[in-house]
């Protein structure tokens, strides 16, 4: 006597079907992950490289024009603007105390990723000085 295992079949699928959504629901939410950090860090990528590129526009000018006003002309530029949600450069000029022909050079990237996250940063500095040591200067 041959006997039918047609419920035994019908479960086994079902099984199997709830086993692959699992799975494919782990393996979607692994590839969101997964993209939102790296969209992530491509923007902190991007942000460093303008930080960057600012210290090396500051090393390119001559040092007298390396001032405030200077410091205040610099901005993001218009094709990584999509990048930065919100973005601000803040750039700071300081003299050194201990040196005359000295400044350090502050550049902050700021960008806003959601309006309930707080803000995301790169900060790089640097140290400049002028090409030619006056005379009675300290260097």
């Amino acid at each position: 006597m041959k006997m039918r295992r047609t419920g035994h079949t019908l479960i086994e699928v079902t099984i199997a079907l709830a086993l692959l959504a699992i799975v494919a629901a782990i393996v979607v939410q692994s590839l969101v992950w997964s993209m939102r950090d790296r969209a992530r860090l491509a923007t902190h990528h991007a942000a460093t490289e303008l930080a960057a590129n600012v210290l090396e526009a500051a090393r390119a000018q001559p040092f007298d024009k390396l001032d405030k006003a200077w410091a205040d002309a610099q901005t993001i530029p218009t094709d990584m603007e999509a990048m930065f949600p919100q973005g601000k450069l803040i750039v700071a000029v300081e003299a050194l105390k201990d040196a005359t022909q000295a400044r350090r050079f502050t550049v902050e990237v700021q960008w806003q990723v959601e309006p309930d996250m707080p803000a995301r940063s790169v900060t790089m500095a640097t140290v400049l000085t002028g090409r030619e040591v006056k005379k009675g200067a300290t260097p």
